[in-house]
Protein backbone atom coordinates (compact mmCIF):
# COMPACT_ATOMS: atom_id res chain seq x y z
CA UNK A 1 0.00 0.00 0.00
CA UNK A 2 1.63 3.56 -1.12
CA UNK A 3 0.29 6.44 0.61
CA UNK A 4 0.88 10.67 0.11
CA UNK A 5 -0.24 12.69 3.04
CA UNK A 6 0.51 16.54 2.99
CA UNK A 7 -0.45 19.35 5.41
CA UNK A 8 0.36 23.36 5.67
CA UNK A 9 2.83 23.93 8.82
CA UNK A 10 2.29 27.18 10.33
CA UNK A 11 6.25 27.82 10.75
CA UNK A 12 8.92 28.22 7.89
CA UNK A 13 10.50 25.34 6.69
CA UNK A 14 14.31 26.50 7.89
CA UNK A 15 12.36 26.31 11.72
CA UNK A 16 10.82 23.13 11.38
CA UNK A 17 13.58 21.58 9.97
CA UNK A 18 15.84 22.87 12.80
CA UNK A 19 13.38 21.83 15.47
CA UNK A 20 12.54 18.49 13.98
CA UNK A 21 13.93 15.82 15.84
CA UNK A 22 15.62 17.87 18.56
CA UNK A 23 15.36 16.23 22.18
CA UNK A 24 13.57 18.45 22.98
CA UNK A 25 10.50 18.67 20.08
CA UNK A 26 10.81 14.99 21.08
CA UNK A 27 9.72 14.72 23.74
CA UNK A 28 7.07 17.71 23.68
CA UNK A 29 5.45 15.39 20.29
CA UNK A 30 5.52 12.49 21.82
CA UNK A 31 3.48 14.17 24.50
CA UNK A 32 0.82 15.16 22.59
CA UNK A 33 1.00 12.07 20.63
CA UNK A 34 0.37 10.31 23.38
CA UNK A 35 3.10 7.99 22.99
CA UNK A 36 4.47 5.84 25.89
CA UNK A 37 8.31 7.11 24.74
CA UNK A 38 10.22 8.10 22.21
CA UNK A 39 13.95 7.35 22.89
CA UNK A 40 17.04 7.95 20.46
CA UNK A 41 19.03 5.66 20.98
CA UNK A 42 21.59 6.22 18.14
CA UNK A 43 22.92 9.15 16.57
CA UNK A 44 25.58 9.83 14.15
CA UNK A 45 25.87 12.96 12.43
CA UNK A 46 28.17 14.19 9.70
CA UNK A 47 28.40 17.46 7.24
CA UNK A 48 25.45 17.02 5.42
CA UNK A 49 23.34 14.59 7.23
CA UNK A 50 21.92 13.11 10.87
CA UNK A 51 21.36 9.56 11.00
CA UNK A 52 19.02 8.21 14.34
CA UNK A 53 17.60 5.22 15.60
CA UNK A 54 14.82 5.56 17.55
CA UNK A 55 12.32 3.56 19.48
CA UNK A 56 8.73 4.53 19.89
CA UNK A 57 6.47 2.88 22.57
CA UNK A 58 2.94 3.19 22.22
CA UNK A 59 -0.56 1.88 23.11
CA UNK A 60 -2.09 0.31 20.07
CA UNK A 61 -5.24 2.08 18.92
CA UNK A 62 -8.30 1.81 21.04
CA UNK A 63 -10.24 0.28 17.90
CA UNK A 64 -11.43 -3.29 18.83
CA UNK A 65 -10.42 -4.35 15.21
CA UNK A 66 -6.72 -3.04 15.80
CA UNK A 67 -6.34 -3.84 19.25
CA UNK A 68 -7.87 -7.43 19.12
CA UNK A 69 -5.38 -7.73 15.68
CA UNK A 70 -2.47 -6.65 17.40
CA UNK A 71 -3.20 -8.31 20.79
CA UNK A 72 -3.00 -11.70 18.91
CA UNK A 73 0.08 -10.96 17.01
CA UNK A 74 2.01 -8.93 19.78
CA UNK A 75 0.58 -10.48 22.59
CA UNK A 76 0.28 -7.00 24.02
CA UNK A 77 -1.88 -3.78 24.17
CA UNK A 78 1.68 -1.65 23.56
CA UNK A 79 3.49 -1.63 20.28
CA UNK A 80 7.08 -0.90 20.44
CA UNK A 81 8.96 -0.46 17.07
CA UNK A 82 12.13 1.27 15.58
CA UNK A 83 12.52 3.66 13.03
CA UNK A 84 15.97 4.49 11.30
CA UNK A 85 16.09 7.84 9.83
CA UNK A 86 18.43 9.56 7.64
CA UNK A 87 18.28 13.39 8.02
CA UNK A 88 19.39 15.71 5.17
CA UNK A 89 20.94 18.74 6.36
CA UNK A 90 21.25 20.09 3.06
CA UNK A 91 17.55 19.73 1.97
CA UNK A 92 14.39 19.15 3.42
CA UNK A 93 13.82 15.50 2.97
CA UNK A 94 14.49 12.65 5.77
CA UNK A 95 14.42 9.10 4.38
CA UNK A 96 12.66 6.63 7.30
CA UNK A 97 12.08 3.17 7.94
CA UNK A 98 10.02 1.18 10.46
CA UNK A 99 12.00 -2.19 11.66
CA UNK A 100 9.04 -4.23 13.56
CA UNK A 101 9.09 -6.10 16.75
CA UNK A 102 7.83 -8.91 14.89
CA UNK A 103 7.44 -10.61 11.98
CA UNK A 104 10.29 -8.97 10.13
CA UNK A 105 10.55 -10.90 7.05
CA UNK A 106 6.52 -10.19 6.57
CA UNK A 107 6.39 -6.41 7.29
CA UNK A 108 7.98 -3.15 5.47
CA UNK A 109 7.18 0.23 6.19
CA UNK A 110 9.50 2.70 4.34
CA UNK A 111 8.68 6.63 3.43
CA UNK A 112 10.49 10.01 3.05
CA UNK A 113 9.42 13.07 4.53
CA UNK A 114 9.93 16.76 2.80
CA UNK A 115 9.32 20.02 3.31
CA UNK A 116 8.40 22.24 0.88
CA UNK A 117 8.60 26.25 1.79
CA UNK A 118 5.52 28.60 1.10
CA UNK A 119 6.67 31.34 2.59
CA UNK A 120 8.86 32.93 5.77
CA UNK A 121 6.18 31.84 8.32
CA UNK A 122 4.64 28.85 6.42
CA UNK A 123 5.81 25.53 4.54
CA UNK A 124 3.97 22.35 3.62
CA UNK A 125 4.73 18.62 4.83
CA UNK A 126 4.67 15.98 2.95
CA UNK A 127 4.69 12.16 3.67
CA UNK A 128 5.29 9.65 1.58
CA UNK A 129 5.88 6.00 1.81
CA UNK A 130 4.42 1.97 1.45
CA UNK A 131 3.52 -0.22 3.90
CA UNK A 132 3.88 -3.84 2.80
CA UNK A 133 2.47 -7.23 5.05
CA UNK A 134 3.01 -10.39 3.36
CA UNK A 135 0.16 -12.28 5.53
CA UNK A 136 -3.54 -13.09 4.11
CA UNK A 137 -5.99 -10.24 4.59
CA UNK A 138 -3.16 -7.93 6.12
CA UNK A 139 -2.72 -5.53 3.19
CA UNK A 140 -6.67 -4.81 3.02
CA UNK A 141 -7.00 -4.59 7.19
CA UNK A 142 -3.86 -1.72 7.00
CA UNK A 143 -5.75 0.34 4.08
CA UNK A 144 -8.90 0.26 6.11
CA UNK A 145 -6.95 0.94 9.61
CA UNK A 146 -4.74 3.67 7.61
CA UNK A 147 -7.67 5.67 5.91
CA UNK A 148 -9.47 5.84 9.39
CA UNK A 149 -6.58 6.82 11.10
CA UNK A 150 -5.04 9.54 8.18
CA UNK A 151 -8.79 11.18 8.06
CA UNK A 152 -8.53 11.41 11.99
CA UNK A 153 -5.53 12.56 12.02
CA UNK A 154 -4.68 14.77 9.09
CA UNK A 155 -3.81 17.81 10.42
CA UNK A 156 -2.85 16.88 13.65
CA UNK A 157 0.70 17.79 13.27
CA UNK A 158 -0.06 21.10 12.39
CA UNK A 159 -1.91 21.55 15.28
CA UNK A 160 1.63 20.46 17.40
CA UNK A 161 3.09 22.67 15.88
CA UNK A 162 0.91 25.52 16.67
CA UNK A 163 1.16 24.64 20.36
CA UNK A 164 4.51 24.29 20.10
CA UNK A 165 4.92 27.69 18.81
CA UNK A 166 2.70 29.38 21.10
CA UNK A 167 4.42 27.27 24.38
CA UNK A 168 7.97 29.02 22.82
CA UNK A 169 6.52 32.67 22.99
CA UNK A 170 4.96 32.11 26.50
CA UNK A 171 8.33 30.96 28.08
CA UNK A 172 10.15 34.04 25.92
CA UNK A 173 7.44 36.65 27.32
CA UNK A 174 8.58 34.81 31.02
CA UNK A 175 12.44 35.80 30.35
Amino acid sequence: MKFYLENEIPISAQELWQTMHTLVFDDFVAKEYDLIAYIELEKQISDNMIQRRVRVISNLNKNYITQHIGKKILGSDVLTYEEIQTKYLNKFELHWKIIPPVLTDKFEASGILRLEPINENRCIRIREGGIHIAMFGAERLMKMVAAVQSKKNNDRFSQVVEKWKLQKTLINMDD
